[in-house]
C-alpha cells in the first residue's frame, strides 16, 4: 500500500442536521471549529470536529485553554493539545505558531520526545529553489528572528505519559497584530466542516462567489469582511472541489476493489449500481478486520455522522473494541444518500461480509432513517443511540435557551441518564423537564420518546463490552487523521484506508505487547482479585478492580433462600438482591452489570467473599476479555520478534532513566546479553519460527534502586526484588 497522507481527513465533512426533523436546525458542537494549519499557506479542507476516541474515565487534561500565560512545569496529555494551547495562546495575542524543529522519531523507544513551538516570525528566510530565470515577486518575508517560542519534553512515569513545557519566552521583536489584523493570519483562515457543506450545497444551486460570501455572512449575523477565510480561499475551495470526475471516479473505485480482490482474496466487498450503470453503494472491509470482528463483533459502533464533501456521499464506518481496550477497524461503506433503503442495504452488506454473523449491539448516532433499517435487518440486535453522540449535542439544543442555568441541567441530565431504577429515571426526568421549562422543547420531546434508545435504565442487561462502563467516545476523525487528504480521489480510497486500518493495528498491537510487560498491582489481596489478574487483560482487570475495591464499602444482608440484600454501608435502605447458588458456582445481581459489560458487579463479589470463594467461577470470565482472545499470534516471525522487542525495550528505557543506578544497572546487563548474543547460532536449529508460547511469558521484572549513592564500577550488586508497575 501507498504512504500514509499528512493532514487531517480534508475529504470528509460532518453532516450537522439535527434528529429533531427540522431542516433548520442544525448542530453545532463546541469543538466545531477546524484543525487549522499551524503555518503557511491556506489550506482549505482541513480536519473536521468531533470528539476524539478517548475514555472519559481518564483524568482531564491538566491544562485548558485559557487567557493565562503558559509557564514551566505545565503539562499536557499530548503534544497536539500543548499545540492547541499555545495556538490559542497566541491567537488572542496578535500572533500566530509553528512547529520549528524536534527530537526523536519512530524507531525511537520515545518516539518524538521534544518539540518546539516558535512564533510565527521567528527566524530568517530561507533563499528560494528556484531558477534565476523565472521571475520571482519580490514578497518580503515576514521572518524577523523574533524568539518568542514554548518548548515541551515528553516525560513517561509508570507507564504514563506527559508532556511537559521545559521552557517558555513571550518576548517578542515585532508588533502583536490586533483581534481584526491576527485572524487574516494563514494560520487562522479556515472554512470549517459547516460551511463547507452550505457552500457546496449553495454552489449547486449556481450562486457566485460574492453571492456565497455575502449569504454566509447573513446566516452567521456577522459584519462584511468577518468571515473565517477570504474570498480567495473560497475560491480554492471550490476549485478543488471542481477537480473530481464522479462519473468515472465510481468505475475507478471498482476497478481498485477488483485489484485488491486478485491481490488479497480474504478482501471483501459488495457493491450496486444504478440504472445508468453508475456506481451506487459500495461497502467493503478487510482480512484483519473481518478476523477481528469474529472475535469482538458482539458489540458494533456504526458512525455515519461524515460525508465524502467532493462525491457529495454519505460515509459509514463500522468500529469496535478488543479486549485490550484498543479501538478495532470493522468496515466502511460509501452510500448514495441517507435514505432508509439506502441504510437497510448498508447493513444488509456488513452482515454479509461478516459472515452472516450478527452483532449483539449496535450504536449509532440518533438518526430516525437508521433507526427503521435497523428494525428491519437486524431486529434481533440490540440498537442503541451512543451516549457520547447525545452529550455533544446539548450545547447547540439547549445553552442558548438555558444561559446560566445550562451547567446544572448538563450535571442533572448526566445523573438521572445514569440511574439504575426505570422507575426513578421517569420520575426525576419529568421533574428536571418541568424544572428548566423545557415541556414543549423539541429535542427535549425527541429524546423523551426515544428514551428507551439511550437512558441507562432502560438498556441494564444488554451487553456493550465495557463501553457504557468506561464511557468511551469514537470518532471516525481520530482513527483516520493523517491518512485522508482533500485531494484524495475516489479510487485510491480503499487503499488509503487500509492504510490506516494497518497503522491503527499496529499501534493496537503495540499498546497490547507493552500492557503485556507490565506488572499488575495487587491492590486487595484478596485471591479472588490474585485469580483475576492471571487471566484477564489489563484493560478487563481494571474495570473487575474497581469493582471488587468498591465491594468492600457494601454490607450483605441474607434474605430469604440463597439471596442476598447488598447496599452501601451508609444506606439505610435499598440496595440490590443477589442471588448466589455456591454449590452450582451461579450468582446473579439486579443491578445487571454482568450481562452489561461482562464483568463481575461489586454486589456479587461481596456476596462470594462472603460464602468464601477464593477463585471466580470460570462461566464469570468471559473469552472477550481473557488475555488468550488476543488478536495478535503467539509468534509470527521477524515482524513479532521485532515488535516485542521495541515494546520491551521502550520499558526498560522509561524505567531506567529514572535514576543513575538504575542506568548503571540496565547499560551492564545490556552489555553482557549483547555479548552473549553474538555468541549464538545465526540460524535457528529447531524450526523457522521460534518465539515465546505466549506474548504473556516474557514478563519484565524492572529492578528498583532508589539510592542516590554513586555506583561503584564493575559489576553491580545483585538486587532484591521487582518493582510492580501499575497497569
Amino acid at each position: 500500500m501507498g504512504k500514509s497522507i499528512s493532514g487531517s481527513i480534508g475529504c470528509l465533512t460532518q453532516r450537522w442536521r439535527c434528529p429533531c426533523g427540522d431542516d433548520q436546525c442544525y448542530i453545532r458542537v463546541e469543538s466545531d471549529e477546524e484543525d487549522a494549519p499551524v503555518d503557511g499557506e491556506f489550506n482549505p479542507p482541513q480536519g473536521t470536529p468531533s470528539t476524539s476516541i478517548i475514555q472519559q474515565g481518564t483524568p482531564q487534561a491538566e491544562c485548558t485553554l485559557s487567557d493565562t500565560l503558559p509557564h514551566v512545569g505545565q503539562t499536557f496529555r499530548t503534544d497536539d493539545e500543548a499545540q492547541e494551547y499555545y495556538t490559542n495562546f497566541a491567537r488572542k495575542n496578535g500572533f500566530a505558531i509553528r512547529r520549528e524543529r524536534s527530537k526523536g522519531n519512530p524507531s525511537h523507544p520515545l518516539g518524538v520526545y521534544k518539540r518546539e513551538l516558535v512564533c510565527h516570525r521567528a527566524g530568517v528566510s530561507l533563499p528560494r529553489k528556484t531558477p534565476e530565470v523565472k521571475r520571482q515577486r519580490n514578497k518580503k518575508s515576514t521572518r524577523c528572528k523574533c524568539e518568542a517560542q514554548m518548548i515541551i519534553k515528553k516525560n513517561v512515569s509508570k507507564g504514563v505519559a506527559r508532556w511537559v513545557v521545559i521552557h517558555f519566552s513571550n518576548e517578542h521583536n515585532h508588533e502583536l497584530l490586533d483581534s481584526e489584523e491576527v485572524r487574516h493570519l494563514p494560520a487562522y483562515r479556515n472554512i470549517s466542516s459547516t460551511d463547507r457543506e452550505r457552500i457546496l450545497d449553495l454552489s449547486k444551486a449556481g450562486c457566485t462567489v460574492n453571492l456565497l460570501m455575502r449569504a454566509l455572512e447573513v446566516q452567521k449575523g456577522i459584519r462584511q469582511g468577518e468571515l473565517s477565510f477570504t474570498e480567495r480561499d473560497l475560491r480554492n475551495f471550490l476549485q478543488t472541489s471542481k477537480n473530481i470526475n464522479r462519473e468515472n471516479e465510481g468505475s475507478e473505485l471498482l476497478k481498485a476493489c477488483k485489484a485488491m480482490k486478485e491481490k488479497t482474496s480474504d478482501f471483501h466487498y459488495e457493491f450496486t449500481v444504478d440504472e445508468n450503470d453508475q456506481l451506487e453503494h459500495i461497502a467493503w472491509s478487510y482480512p484483519d478486520s473481518i478476523r477481528a470482528y469474529r472475535v469482538f463483533g458482539d458489540v458494533v459502533i456504526f458512525d455515519t455522522s461524515y460525508r465524502l464533501y467532493a462525491y457529495d456521499r454519505p460515509f459509514g464506518v463500522w468500529f469496535g473494541l478488543d479486549n485490550y481496550g484498543n479501538t478495532i477497524f470493522f468496515g466502511c461503506v460509501l452510500l448514495r444518500d441517507e435514505k432508509p433503503h439506502s441504510f437497510r442495504w448498508a447493513l444488509q452488506s456488513f452482515i454479509h461480509i461478516m459472515d452472516e454473523k450478527f452483532p449483539k449491539t449496535m450504536l449509532t448516532d440518533i438518526d430516525m432513517r437508521l433507526k427503521e433499517a435497523m428494525l428491519s435487518e437486524l431486529p434481533n440486535t440490540k440498537h442503541v443511540f451512543s451516549p457520547w453522540n447525545i452529550i455533544s449535542k446539548l450545547p447547540s439544543w439547549f445553552s442558548a435557551i438555558l444561559g446560566p442555568r445550562y451547567e446544572k441541567f448538563v450535571s442533572e441530565f448526566n445523573r438521572i441518564s445514569n440511574l439504575e431504577s426505570v422507575m426513578d429515571f421517569e420520575q426525576q426526568w419529568s421533574q428536571m423537564v418541568f424544572e428548566f421549562g423545557l415541556a414543549s422543547d423539541r429535542h427535549i420531546i425527541t429524546l423523551s420518546f426515544h428514551r428507551v434508545y439511550w437512558a441507562l435504565p432502560y438498556l441494564r442487561g444488554w451487553f456493550f463490552g465495557g463501553l457504557m462502563k468506561t464511557g468511551f467516545s469514537m470518532s471516525t476523525k481520530s482513527f483516520f487523521k493523517g491518512f485522508l487528504d482533500s485531494q484524495l480521489h475516489l479510487k485510491d480510497f480503499v487503499e488509503q484506508v487500509g492504510v490506516a486500518v494497518d497503522f491503527q493495528n499496529q499501534a493496537g498491537e503495540e499498546a497490547t505487547m507493552r500492557q503485556s510487560y507490565e506488572n499488575v498491582k495487587i491492590k486487595t489481596c484478596m485471591p479472588m482479585e490474585e485469580h483475576a489478574s492471571t487471566v484477564l487483560t489489563s484493560y478487563a482487570f481494571d474495570m473487575f478492580q474497581k469493582e471488587i475495591m468498591l465491594s468492600m464499602h457494601y454490607a450483605v444482608y441474607e434474605a430469604s433462600g440463597e439471596s442476598y440484600v447488598v447496599r452501601h454501608r451508609l444506606d439505610t435502605d435499598g440496595g440490590c438482591r443477589v442471588g448466589c447458588v455456591p454449590s452450582q458456582e451461579e450468582i446473579h445481581c439486579s443491578c445487571k452489570e454482568f450481562e452489561t459489560s461482562g464483568i463481575l458487579c461489586r454486589h456479587a463479589l461481596r456476596v462470594l467473599s462472603l460464602n468464601n470463594c477464593f477463585a471466580l467461577p470460570d462461566k464469570y470470565l468471559l473469552p472477550r476479555w481473557r488475555r488468550e482472545s488476543s488478536l495478535f499470534p503467539r509468534s509470527s516471525g521477524y515482524k513479532y520478534w521485532s515488535q516485542a522487542l521495541r515494546s520491551l525495550a521502550s520499558i526498560i528505557v522509561q524505567e531506567s532513566s529514572l535514576t543513575k543506578n538504575r542506568f548503571d544497572y540496565v547499560q551492564w546487563h545490556m552489555s553482557k546479553l549483547l555479548t552473549h548474543l553474538r555468541d549464538m547460532p545465526m540460524v535457528d536449529e529447531s524450526s523457522p519460527d521460534l518465539g515465546p508460547t505466549s506474548s504473556y511469558d516474557a514478563v519484565n521484572e524492572v529492578i528498583s534502586v532508589e539510592t542516590t549513592t554513586p555506583q561503584p564500577r564493575g559489576r553491580p550488586k545483585r538486587l532484591k526484588g521487582p518493582v510492580e508497575v501499575e497497569a
